[in-house]
């Protein structure tokens, strides 16, 4: 019998996928945010799409402050918008066409 795979939603579209395709951020017992590569970390997450559409949208509008149960401080919101900046932007998407 096949497992299913971890669902998550992302913060920013609100849209659920697979664990594996989204960034989790996590909460640590500092009060800081940080990227969790591994998705294994100790304390609170939060997944997120791997384009600037959704970061933006996540901070901008809080999204990611609800979800983490926080208040970003401006050290780690720049340091998100500056990774944010690196992604690529959001993949339209993709209607196939039926002949």
């Amino acid at each position: 019998m096949l497992r299913k795979k971890p669902q998550r939603t992302c913060v920013g579209c609100r849209s659920t996928t697979s664990k594996r395709e989204l960034v989790r951020l996590v909460r640590t017992a500092e009060g800081r945010i940080e990227i969790d590569p591994t998705g294994k970390r100790a304390g609170r997450g939060a997944y997120l799409h791997a384009n600037r559409a959704c970061w933006r949208r996540a901070l901008d509008q809080k999204l990611l402050a609800r979800a983490l149960k926080m208040t970003i401080c401006e050290e780690d919101a720049a340091a998100l918008r500056a990774h944010a900046e690196t992604l690529p932007e959001a993949e339209p998407e993709t209607v196939d066409d039926v002949a």
